[in-house]
Parts: structure tokens; C-alpha cells; sequence
């Protein structure tokens, strides 16, 4: 389904539209992390060139005013959200002070991965993996998460798949009720069970959603006071010139 449909039916069902008052949400996955060295809690060099583009386009969206902007306490959040608002304050706009609620972090894989290679040796790709190959470790994350959220990690990991899924209707709820449009700067598995609310996805189906989810990607979902509705997922509008193909990026 195009993202056009996907607007158009999602805009219908809530009564709202584009020109109309509405309580709009704004998701935003981080730009790209340091995937595979020591600390992958910051910005790589293209994504700090990533998040860059972003925020140029969204404070050139003079349509779009900001009533709230809601952060996760990564620094990988706090680094993306700290260019959109060089953007807005270089183009003369006032974006708010953000709240931070750890409610939007991402899940903690290391020990999800850890644990699946405790209990999956087997694993032909664990080796491949290690030694750096893209392909196996994408490949290694999809299978320990798929193990995660069937229950077989359940007691060697601080947070389960339930646990999680807990966390971030929490976090949504904390988000209120008030008219307007909010930023929220968060990681991609929290985003996978927003869109898992708003579409009643099975796990199975919300995993293989949630894979291709890309780095500053735009996802924007109508809320309310009983569940949210998306009206878009995973755009990159601020990448979509030809001569930057190059900074579509999933990990």
C-alpha cells in the first residue's frame, strides 16, 4: 500500500485532514549510529550528515508548527534532535524545549544478541557475524529478535518482549491529549509497536516491518485518547534527490 493510500484511509477513519486542527505525532528513528564499534551510542559521520538534511527540510515545513517535542535520553536521540533544532534556529523558527522520557529508548540488543548466541550456537551466521559481515549480522539480529519476542530469551534478558511493548504504550500515553503537532526523536523498535498499536500487527509481522525501517525515517500517526491511527511510515522526503540515494541507511 502506498504511503498516498495508507494517508488518505488513515485521515478518513479519525475525521481529520491535513487542513484541520488534529493531534498529530511525529515519529523520528535517529539518524545512524556507530553499528559495530565500541560505542554505538552516537552519530556516525553520515549520520550527523543524515540528520543534518532532516532538519533543514522540517524547518523549511513552514505548514508544520511544533507544540511539543519529546526525546528518548540516548545520546544518538539527543545528537539527531540537536540538528533539527540547529535547523530551525538558523532558519529564524522556534522549535519547543524538548522533555526527555527514557520511555522512548530503544531495547537494549546487546544482551538479546548475547543471549541468542548462548542458546544458538549453531548459528552459521554468528561467525560471519562477528568478523564484521553486513549481511550475517543483519541476519543474526532478525533471528535473535524473532527469538526474543517468541519467549525463548525470556529469563536471560532484563527486558522481554512484553516488558517492552509495556514501556512504549506507557510512553505513548504520556505523550496527552493536547491539540497540535509534537516531534518525538526515538529509536526503531519503539516505533515498530507504535505501528504494531495503530495496525493490530501479529510480532511475526510487525518484525518484518519493523526491519525496514530506515535511519531518520518519518512515520506520523494521529492520536488520541483511546489508540493511534498511522497516517504514514518510514519517509525520508529530506533524502529523496537522486545524489542522496547514498545516505539511505538502516543500521
Amino acid at each position: 500500500m502506498s504511503a498516498a493510500s495508507l494517508n488518505t484511509q488513515a485521515s478518513a477513519a479519525s475525521g481529520t485532514s491535513r487542513a484541520g486542527p488534529s493531534r498529530r505525532a511525529h515519529l523520528i528513528r535517529h539518524a545512524q549510529a556507530s553499528w559495530g564499534s565500541a560505542d554505538y551510542d552516537r552519530l556516525s559521520s553520515l549520520g550527523e550528515t543524515q540528520a543534518r538534511h532532516l532538519g533543514e527540510w522540517l524547518a523549511a515545513d513552514a505548514v508544520t508548527v511544533y507544540k511539543h517535542v519529546v526525546r528518548g535520553d540516548m545520546r544518538r536521540h539527543a545528537q539527531t534532535l540537536d540538528a533539527i533544532a540547529a535547523a530551525f534556529a538558523a532558519a529564524g523558527r522556534e522549535l519547543p524545549a524538548a522533555r526527555i522520557d527514557a520511555g522512548w529508548n530503544e531495547f537494549d540488543h546487546v544482551p538479546i544478541l548475547a543471549a541468542y548466541a548462548a542458546a544458538h550456537g549453531g548459528d552459521e551466521n554468528l561467525r560471519a557475524a562477528q568478523t564484521g559481515d553486513e549481511r550475517a549480522q543483519r541476519a543474526v539480529l532478525a533471528a535473535a529478535v524473532r527469538a526474543w519476542h517468541e519467549g525463548q530469551l525470556d529469563g536471560a534478558v532484563a527486558e522481554t518482549w512484553a516488558d517492552f511493548g509495556r514501556r512504549i504504550a506507557s510512553a505513548r500515553e504520556r505523550v496527552g491529549c493536547a491539540l497540535g503537532s509534537v516531534l518525538i526523536v526515538t529509536s526503531g523498535g519503539a516505533m515498530w509497536r507504535c505501528a504494531q498499536a495503530a495496525l493490530d500487527l501479529d510480532d511475526a509481522g510487525l518484525v518484518k516491518l519493523g526491519m525496514t525501517l530506515r535511519n531518520t525515517g518519518i512515520s506520523e500517526f494521529v492520536y488520541g485518547s483511546d489508540r493511534w491511527q498511522m497516517l504514514s511510515w518510514n519517509e525520508l522526503p529530506h533524502l529523496a534527490e537522486p545524489a542522496l540515494q547514498t545516505l539511505h541507511t538502516h543500521y
